[in-house]
């Protein structure tokens, strides 16, 4: 009941505006030549949910506000660190290099190093603890605790990994790779592809080309929601032959941090699939 008037505040300063259970986040889109404008817009719609909440006998805390700023290094490298600040609240804000979002540790320029460094963090600390109790442990239920544990972790939200460097693949991959070790009860220096194979375990390219595969699906065939099917449009030019198979426009980029947006990954990643697994019956089948 408290914050069913926020879309309404929200939308009236041109910002977007994102719920969840416990939490809300406001997004503004700007060009470098509108910062101050974006600023003020920001700092003015937050003051307008302040008196409303302050109507409601609510008060808002400043200590609980984060702001983030992102773009490429070169856009943000034309920003200072005093311009980032936000007066909000009688008081200074200071944005931060790296913020978690749903499990998701995200940075300033969108590079998932700082996810992949905390990921694998979180992973090898699992992966110790599991391989103290290996021996006391069958093999079935080793595999239930590196899956629930280990690559559980990997998996969440892999698909925001579309894009990202070799770097930040190769650390995760790692990780990956020493679980598939530990399963098998294999030395640290032992071939760890002919592992994955043995446990039929995609490499985590894959894992993230899988999963956008899976979304597409749901895309394709009306079952994903509106904010993704939102995101891409199919071919309707009846003089290409990716019309007649059901492709998806694939938006030009110039950069390559754009080339992991859903937009550009997801099509590209379902437009190499054969029609027969496209059209797949079910969503069972086609997984």
């Amino acid at each position: 009941m408290y914050a069913a008037q926020l879309h309404d505040i929200v939308h009236q300063h041109g910002v977007q505006l994102h719920s969840f259970a416990d939490d809300s986040q406001l997004v503004r889109h700007t060009y470098l030549r509108d910062i101050a404008v974006a600023k003020q817009d920001m700092v003015q719609c937050i003051a307008d949910i302040e008196a409303v909440s302050s109507s409601f006998r609510l008060k808002l805390k400043a200590d609980k506000f984060e702001v983030i700023w992102l773009g490429t290094s070169q856009q943000l490298s034309k920003i200072s660190m005093s311009e980032r600040d936000l007066q909000l609240l009688g008081g200074v804000l200071c944005s931060m290099s790296s913020d978690k979002n749903l499990g998701v540790y995200l940075d300033t320029n969108m590079t998932q190093e700082c996810h992949a460094v905390k990921c694998t963090s979180s992973c090898y600390y699992q992966l110790r603890r599991i391989r103290q109790m290996r021996r006391l442990v069958d093999d079935n239920a080793l595999r239930t605790l590196v899956h629930s544990l280990v690559t559980s972790r990997l998996d969440y939200c892999n698909s925001l990994l579309a894009g990202c460097s070799v770097k930040v693949i190769a650390r995760l991959q790692r990780v990956q790779n020493n679980a598939a070790r530990l399963i098998c009860n294999q030395p640290h220096g032992s071939h760890s592809a002919l592992l994955l194979r043995q446990l039929h375990w995609l490499p985590l390219a894959s894992r993230i080309q899988y999963k956008l595969c899976i979304l597409m699906y749901d895309v394709y065939h009306g079952k994903a929601p509106s904010y993704l099917r939102e995101l891409c449009h199919v071919c309707n030019d009846d003089r290409l032959r990716s019309t007649q198979r059901g492709n998806f426009s694939v938006v030009r980029t110039r950069t390559k941090l754009a080339d992991g947006a859903f937009t550009v990954a997801g099509p590209a990643a379902w437009n190499v699939l054969p029609s027969d697994l496209q059209n797949s019956a079910s969503r069972t089948v086609f997984l």
